[in-house]
């Protein structure tokens, strides 16, 4: 296999506007890696995509493995993640009830009883802890899954829980 140079040879002069990044993560991620991804792209450019087996440590969001991915930068990508709430919401994404958890939230009426009622029941599937999970991410400050995170209650413009549920 080509060795490849070392990626701190990559690294950025100036900082990278994440907003430029297409948002392909159903998650708000603190400590979120989207900065990485114009490094990435140029480092996997270089090479041929069909030698390259991508793993993304730490995974969370996912983001810039998601990117290697859509833009076929590699033959494979592994994600690799240890929070198994985290877990549950990409072994669902990539299974057969992917349909089903965009359509539990699309159709989901967000509302602090919704919520409440939603977030108190134990999730009895993988589907469900996904929902949940990504129900958390949106609602809890700054995305935080941590026991202990607080719910968003004024939210960006006064619009409470719903500034951060954009389905």
């Amino acid at each position: 296999m080509e060795q490849l140079p070392l990626f701190d040879q990559l690294l950025p002069t100036r900082p990278v506007n994440v907003s430029s990044i297409p948002q392909r993560s159903p998650f708000r991620y603190p400590g979120g890696k989207t900065w990485l991804v114009p490094f990435i792209r140029k480092w996997l450019s270089q090479y041929d995509s069909k030698n390259i087996e991508f793993f993304e440590p730490f995974a969370g969001g996912g983001i810039v493995g998601l990117t290697v991915a859509f833009e076929q930068l590699a033959r494979y990508v592994t994600l690799i993640e240890l929070d198994n709430d985290v877990i549950a919401v990409w072994q669902t994404i990539f299974s057969d009830d992917a349909n089903w958890l965009a359509d539990k939230i699309l159709h989901f009426d967000l509302n602090d009883n919704t919520v409440e009622e939603e977030l108190s029941t134990a999730p009895i599937s993988t589907k469900e802890k996904a929902f949940q999970t990504i129900l958390k991410n949106r609602v809890y400050h700054g995305g935080i899954l941590a026991p202990g995170a607080g719910r968003v209650k004024y939210g960006e413009n006064g619009k409470g829980l719903l500034s951060r549920w954009y389905p």
